[in-house]
């Protein structure tokens, strides 16, 4: 039977395509090809000041029809709330749904649209699946990492503690005004939902409501779904009932890998070392660039990515390594190009500084055949088995990971055993059938 299914995701392709929405295309397309009708809801996130504070359009991506909405950010001044909660939002999406009425809605991201939606589909008798890309429902800056750098556990003091690391003009005012002791006692007796207001304090309560309104939010969903254990088990360490949270594990897109097939290394020719992703700091970009950029050793390395998205710092790396020829930043490549740019990659690195949860780069690279080099961090540990098909380095430890580049490159033999133990990766289509497989437990025609 046909089933009618709609997706939620915070951005979507063709403007914006990493991992999350990369995935929630693929599931979409895959669920149309096995017969289901298939639409996608999604933000388009352009905040800027117009005439015309709040719009929507329809539009198709492949074949997929998208339903597209866009608001002036400015319409509250309370930014902190509308991350997580925006009536208006909420009240139009609300309304395409009663009119579509699809038999499921499956939520990927809910940033900007607001996390009460979730209770609206409840509202209209529509069943829920909430897939979590990353830690937006425990952190507002998403990646569980402060700014000097260090890594979080969860909100602290029930989300109090977020103030100086989001908001440090908030915090000034509260210690100005002496408020930290008063916050502290008034906050866990607000209920989740409330209003507190547009000013210093409101906004500042605000922050220190988010934890419990997004809890609260999530256990609304029908189903949860975490595609590693070690996301699954922080948000467990985090109050959520360790019953509420499935473990599924993502597939990859075999499509997406012609061209793959790989070629014998030649002898004496140099290690081939690849970087796929965003060229940001917490993405460790910069450990990679510089490890190699000390090495001695006969590699290259090929930086895929925008140099665009984080102007103070793409470019200045970029500039860094230009005297070296062995390094060079290509550019993103488009998606039916990914098999033949991993056939010409001895070696994917994946350098990153927060809790990534399971890049997908790292299944589609194993499924190409490559193996892994990784920070012993998240997700990346729980699918890179250091010294057996991949080696793991501590994050941000540029002279480790320059041991572990020359200990390859002066190894072949090492390679060549961490190739032959790649695990087998799942396929996007017995993902998108186990999700299938959810969608009837839960009522959903299919």
């Amino acid at each position: 039977m046909t089933a009618r299914i709609t997706l939620v995701v915070h951005q979507f392709l063709p403007r914006y395509f990493t991992g999350t929405e990369q995935y929630a295309y693929s599931v979409a397309k895959g669920m149309q090809k096995l017969g289901h009708d298939v639409s996608v809801i999604s933000l388009e996130p352009n905040f800027a000041e117009r005439e015309v504070l709040f719009e929507a359009w329809e539009e198709a991506v492949d074949d997929l029809p998208v339903w597209r909405l866009r608001f002036w950010h400015c319409l509250d001044r309370d930014f902190e709330r509308m991350e997580v909660a925006h009536p208006y939002v909420a009240a139009q999406i609300s309304k395409r749904l009663a009119e579509t009425r699809p038999d499921l809605v499956h939520f990927f991201h809910l940033r900007y649209l607001g996390a009460e939606l979730i209770a609206e589909a409840r509202a209209l008798a529509i069943p829920t699946v909430v897939h979590l890309m990353d830690f937006w429902y425990l952190c507002p800056a998403i990646v569980l990492r402060r700014p000097d750098g260090t890594l979080c556990e969860g909100p602290p003091q029930g989300g109090l503690g977020c103030i100086p690391c989001m908001r440090p003009d908030l915090e000034q005012k509260i210690q100005d005004r002496e408020l930290e002791d008063a916050l502290a006692r008034i906050a866990p007796l607000v209920p989740s939902q409330q209003y507190v207001g547009r000013g210093p304090t409101g906004r500042a309560m605000t922050l220190g409501l988010r934890p419990r309104r997004l809890h609260d939010a999530l256990l609304g969903a029908d189903r949860v779904l975490a595609p590693s254990r070690f996301l699954r088990d922080m948000f467990v360490k985090n109050g959520y009932p360790s019953d509420r949270i499935d473990v599924l594990t993502y597939g990859v897109d075999t499509s997406r890998l012609a061209g793959a097939e790989r070629a014998p290394r030649p002898d004496g020719a140099p290690l081939r070392l690849a970087f796929f992703g965003s060229i940001a700091e917490y993405k460790g970009t910069d450990v990679l660039v510089r490890a190699v950029l000390a090495s001695r050793s006969d590699v290259t390395l090929s930086v895929h990515g925008r140099l665009t998205d984080f102007p103070d710092f793409a470019p200045k790396l970029a500039e860094e390594a230009a005297s070296d020829p062995r390094v060079r930043f290509e550019g993103p490549f488009p998606r039916e190009r990914l098999g033949s740019v991993l056939a010409g990659v001895d070696v994917l690195v994946a350098p990153s500084k927060w809790y990534e949860n399971t890049p997908f780069v790292i299944l589609e690279a194993y499924a190409a055949g490559v193996p892994v080099i990784a920070s012993d961090l998240g997700g990346m540990s729980e699918i890179v088995a250091d010294g057996v098909h991949g080696d793991l380095f501590p994050a941000g430890d540029e002279t480790e990971l320059r041991h572990r580049i020359d200990r390859l490159a002066a190894e072949p033999d090492r390679l060549t055993r961490y190739r032959t133990a790649l695990p087998p990766v799942k396929t996007l289509q017995e993902n998108v059938e186990e999700i299938a497989g959810i969608y009837r437990e839960l009522g959903a025609p299919t």
